[in-house]
């Protein structure tokens, strides 16, 4: 099989490896459910469109390279300061390299992409390249409502709208992530094929809450759908009501300087543990297992946030926004809580109800986290992938 990934990430490659800038899937050791020592063998042939760059950056390190098949098509990445603007230029620059490239891909079986904005046009010039290959389009977040709550520009919205429906239209399949997008995104086409990030032996014991101090978390891209602000008000006004309260923010993005302000404006910053980007993935279930509550403040329009999945793996109760997937995952009340999304305030305040509550009761807490360790064994990667797998080999056995 020769595969066709479209990605925006960052690479460096060589003969005998490659640096990816963030994970290509959510366990880095397999793509679509095929393991990467399988490369060479089943996959006889892997392409990475994305961004490259000559030199070699602290990325996700993968001990296969050009030598086993493994190559990277992309211009260098242009800082996307002016939204517009900006992607047209480096969407064009992508689109030269497939270009010139066009011989290494003619032969490809299968072009697989989650969904952003440049990929209709990838797609469009990969139809005429590879005149064999099957397309599969991944749907994992509603990428057009978030990028209107970012920008407010409906044209923009309207756009983007339109470019996932051409991309569906240019696809064999659709995948889907979760039910909440199969509502707004459903073709006749189209499969719910669900993600995971934890794997059977990620799955640790329930947990008992520590009183003495309350440790939250949150995880996420320090970005403004991530509403990142949110976890450091809770934490202020726990504190207020003279809780002993640490938060771990684990997380990088454009909002990173904001929330340092907002940490030393508000006077919490012996409350608050800023670790920033972290790659190891068991360095971050270690945090996890020594905190107490997942926040999860995603606004409207999460696919379903794999990160929910790690904490319940390590018996955390998750108190998250209505945001989409998340009701998919969780039960309020049997395995965490649901808070409409509102106003901050009031996110804020029900938020710390919760929280509060637990506290207030750990035989409760401790029922949530027997629930979540149940739950996270139904959501593992080996089930997953092994759907994943079978999808792939069937649609190009077709």
């Amino acid at each position: 099989m020769k595969l066709c990934f479209i990605t925006k990430n960052k690479f460096y490659t060589n003969k005998n490896y490659f640096v990816c800038k963030g994970f290509l899937w959510p366990k880095p050791d397999e793509i679509l459910g095929f393991k990467f020592e399988e490369i060479g063998k089943t996959i006889e042939k892997l392409i990475f469109i994305g961004f490259k760059t000559n030199e070699k950056f602290d990325g996700y390190f993968y001990d296969k390279g050009i030598e086993d098949g493994i190559f990277v098509i992309g211009p260098n990445f242009r800082e996307e300061k002016r939204y517009i603007l900006d992607r047209l230029i480096n969407i064009f620059l992508t689109l030269k390299e497939i270009w010139k490239n066009r011989k290494i891909l003619k032969d490809i079986d299968l072009v697989f992409a989650p969904f952003f904005e440049y990929v209709v046009f990838e797609f469009l010039l990969l139809k005429l390249i590879c005149k064999k290959a099957k397309f599969i389009v991944y749907i994992t977040a509603d990428y057009p409502e978030l990028n209107y709550k970012k920008n407010r520009n409906l044209l923009l919205k309207i756009i983007l709208l339109l470019s996932l429906k051409i991309t569906q239209l240019l696809s064999n399949e659709n995948w889907i992530l979760s039910e909440f997008l199969m509502k707004k995104y459903k073709t006749n086409r189209s499969f719910l094929i669900r993600l995971s990030s934890i794997s059977e032996n990620d799955i640790s014991n329930f947990k008992s809450l520590n009183t003495k101090i309350i440790t939250l978390i949150f995880i996420g891209r320090l970005a403004e759908e991530k509403n990142p602000h949110l976890p450091i008000l809770i934490t202020a006004k726990l504190k207020k009501k003279r809780y002993n309260v640490l938060l771990n923010l684990i997380g990088d993005g454009p909002l990173k300087i904001k929330i340092e302000r907002l940490i030393e404006n508000i006077r919490i910053k012996e409350n608050v543990k800023i670790w920033g980007w972290l790659k190891n993935q068991y360095e971050i279930f270690k945090i996890l297992r020594n905190s107490d509550f997942l926040l999860f403040t995603s606004k409207p329009g999460e696919g379903l946030g794999l990160v929910i999945l790690e904490a319940m793996s390590q018996g955390l109760p998750v108190i998250a926004t209505k945001c989409g997937g998340a009701e998919e995952v969780i039960e309020d009340g049997i395995n965490g809580y649901l808070v409409d999304y509102s106003n901050d305030e009031n996110i804020v305040n029900v938020f710390v109800e919760k929280i509060e509550l637990l506290i207030k009761n750990p035989e409760i807490y401790e029922k949530i986290s027997k629930n979540n360790i149940e739950k996270a064994k139904e959501w593992t990667i080996e089930r997953f992938s092994k759907i994943q797998k079978k999808r792939v080999i069937e649609l190009i056995k077709i």
